[in-house]
């Protein structure tokens, strides 16, 4: 057993609120991938760093937000299809919730609107592709879900101040040279 796994499963009691255990089994997830795709795993990493961003105006109260399972299976549903189109009406009936009392309920668990999450997934993912294969950005927008190249080069300029080309070349260079 690795010395991740150790660390999962003797994780403290006090500590198992919904973000936490999400946090948890996204690291486990990118542990099981380490071997087999080491690609994929960077992206359970990046999705795990995320919901340890700061919450900006996020309620404390807890009936504003989802329930720890159906945060745990929203962010598996979208874990899994980032490359997939998903709506908000998709995620609402995985969840047995209306659309719009959905949206603030996410919000209120995550600090950010469901479709602000999937972009920045999104983003993360292509980032992480950008990395680590040398494909061709074109199909790095269909892989991380984006619409086509340019989709993905609105959408990332937006989200990161860069385009994609010229982020990737700034941070290609400092992997190699690391």
């Amino acid at each position: 057993m690795s010395t991740l796994s150790l660390s999962l499963n003797s994780a403290s009691p006090a500590y198992t609120g919904p973000v936490v255990q999400a946090l948890l089994e996204m690291l486990s997830r990118a542990e099981r991938a380490l071997d087999i795709d080491p690609r994929q795993a960077k992206v359970f990493i990046g999705q795990a760093s995320r919901l340890l961003e700061p919450t900006p105006n996020v309620s404390k109260d807890r009936n504003v937000g989802l329930a720890p399972w159906q945060e745990r299976k929203v962010l598996r549903h979208i874990g899994e299809r980032l490359d997939q189109p998903t709506s908000n009406q998709e995620l609402a009936e995985l969840v047995g919730l209306s659309v719009s009392h959905f949206g603030r309920c996410f919000k209120g668990s995550f600090g950010v609107s469901p479709r602000d999450y999937l972009i920045r997934s999104r983003v993360e993912r292509a980032k992480t592709l950008m990395l680590e294969t040398k494909i061709a950005l074109s199909q790095i927008a269909l892989d991380s879900g984006f619409a086509d190249q340019s989709h993905l080069s609105r959408v990332f300029h937006t989200v990161v101040g860069s385009t994609p080309n010229r982020w990737r070349r700034e941070h290609v260079d400092v992997v190699a040279a690391s």
